[in-house]
């Protein structure tokens, strides 16, 4: 059976008080309780940016609560890993090797917590950008196979400190996974399906699971905004159920067609997004 949960970003934002650390930690540990309670949700998702950003208030002591909280309520766990000015597939040599020990700390720093899944960002903000520079198709390529081998490097490294089959390499809003598909496939890494990022790219998400089933196991649902070529919108993705395009009722049906029992992860930017979320999934479900 799937279990459904979400971040607790909806609930506590990204914002934390390093000058009142105490009232930030228990913040967050409120919105869990909140996600788990109020709202009857199976999983949380910890996202580890916040840990790299305000070290000195969700430090060991804080994870050692969420375990804590976790033997006594029962839920289920992943951790997204750092993702915001990380680059695992830098070809500035000092940047990658900082950013696999940013991971690294991210890991050691949630070892009480029982961890199902580590969701992984491959490649950040500036490979994007640097790629989308390059109009030169030849020499795109040539970068493009750099930057890849580069991040099967740090993904190696991480291997070291985690079972490759617990780090799930998500899809990101660009179109590079399919390019980083060998290195999964070479590391024996997991995958972590981002249903929103995926429709922006053009994307079918239950091809992607006939493709890549045997190796998903964490999927992270919001919906999107993907325009036809006759319209004007813009783009838009981590939105509530119900606010874009996608059909989620095929993609739920077609999990449980392949028998997929892992988390399913809403991504979401706040409480009544959150909240219309779990009503579109009552009346689908």
């Amino acid at each position: 059976m799937n279990k459904f949960g979400t971040t607790t970003l909806p609930l506590a934002g990204w914002i934390a008080n390093p000058q009142r650390p105490g009232e930030s930690r228990t913040q967050r540990m409120q919105a869990i309780r909140q996600i788990v309670t109020n709202h009857g949700l199976d999983a949380v998702e910890l996202t580890l940016d916040l840990n790299a950003i305000y070290p000195q208030v969700f430090d060991s002591r804080f994870y050692q609560s969420v375990a804590e909280l976790q033997q006594t309520r029962g839920f289920l766990c992943t951790v997204h890993l750092p993702f915001l000015w990380v680059e695992l597939a830098s070809l500035n040599e000092q940047i990658r090797e900082a950013s696999i020990a940013s991971l690294r700390q991210a890991i050691e720093v949630t070892r009480a917590v029982d961890v199902h899944t580590y969701v992984l960002h491959l490649w950040g903000f500036t490979t994007m950008q640097v790629l989308s520079q390059l109009q030169d198709s030849v020499q795109r390529e040539l970068v493009t196979g750099v930057l890849m081998s580069q991040a099967s490097r740090s993904l190696a490294a991480l291997c070291e400190v985690v079972d490759p089959a617990d780090l799930c390499v998500e899809n990101l809003e660009d179109s590079l996974f399919e390019l980083a598909v060998p290195i999964v496939e070479e590391h024996g890494t997991s995958i972590c399906l981002d249903v929103g990022h995926l429709a922006l790219q053009g994307g079918c998400a239950l091809s992607f699971l006939d493709r890549h089933r045997d190796r998903i196991r964490e999927v992270h649902l919001h919906d999107a905004i993907v325009p036809r070529t006759d319209e004007w919108q813009t783009a838009r993705d981590h939105l509530a159920l119900g606010q874009g395009n996608l059909d989620h009722e095929a993609f739920l049906e077609k999990l449980a067609e392949i028998g997929y029992e892992g988390p399913i992860i809403l991504e979401l930017n706040s409480e009544p997004d959150l909240v219309q979320s779990l009503q579109r999934l009552k009346s689908i479900m």
